[in-house]
């Protein structure tokens, strides 16, 4: 049996991550720049001032106007994420910080899985390594690993992949030589649609992440079931 990841302090947070996949990878790349900029990239650091040095470099208007995109305070939004952490100081003032990396001799190839029983669970984040796959058993489906690390949703997880096989269906069927025939593009549209149904959470199904480097992470992680990676 394996053992669950420990809690996090914010479990099942009433905050949920609800912008496009491709806007989620443009603040996190930014704000990371932003850190790596600092003379510590872990130390801790003011919400109100690196909200409104974050929301100048991605060209939002204003600060309300980027509060708007991430649906809640940009505290709320940085205290999802897995690879960073929140506090309010001594001063009362609202901090955050990036993790440090997790020693190397900490890390060992391991399978995460994550029970999805209802769409609460769906908003949980789930940080995806560059070398990790996710796999979803009950469809017999796999996003294969794409040497790029990858923080979102489990929601936009899974709803980018149906999207980008959707996406691959209508370019063959537009294509004036496709190279897949009827059949085949049958059962991928089959897939974006059990992909798509998936998201309803009309019956359980399980999120599964096979990471070889053990740096994958989900916040909240309760719940997450850790297991030695299968040869």
């Amino acid at each position: 049996m394996g053992n669950p990841l420990e809690s996090a302090p914010d479990a099942l947070s009433n905050y949920k991550i609800d912008i496009s996949h491709q806007e989620m990878d443009r603040i996190i790349d930014e704000l990371e720049q932003i850190c790596a900029t600092q003379p510590d990239a872990t130390s801790w650091l003011p919400v109100e001032n690196i909200g409104s040095l974050l929301c100048h470099e991605l060209g939002y208007e204003d600060e309300e106007e980027f509060e708007d995109a991430l649906k809640g305070s940009f505290y709320d939004f940085v205290g999802t994420l897995p690879q960073f952490e929140t506090k309010t100081d001594e001063s009362g003032k609202q901090t955050f910080r990036l993790l440090p990396p997790p020693p190397p001799e900490t890390l060992t190839p391991t399978t995460y899985k994550l029970r999805i029983s209802s769409r609460q669970d769906l908003w949980r984040v789930c940080l995806k390594s560059p070398v990790a796959k996710a796999a979803i058993p009950e469809i017999e489906f796999e996003v294969g690993c794409d040497n790029k690390r990858r923080v979102d949703s489990i929601y936009n997880h899974v709803a980018a992949a149906a999207w980008n096989l959707g996406s691959y269906v209508r370019q063959q069927e537009t294509a004036a030589t496709p190279t897949l025939g009827e059949d085949q593009l049958a059962k991928i549209s089959e897939t974006v649609d059990s992909l798509s149904a998936l998201l309803d959470v009309e019956t359980p199904w399980t999120w599964i992440i096979h990471d070889p480097s053990g740096a994958s992470a989900f916040k909240p992680a309760e719940g997450v079931e850790k297991l030695p990676l299968a040869p």
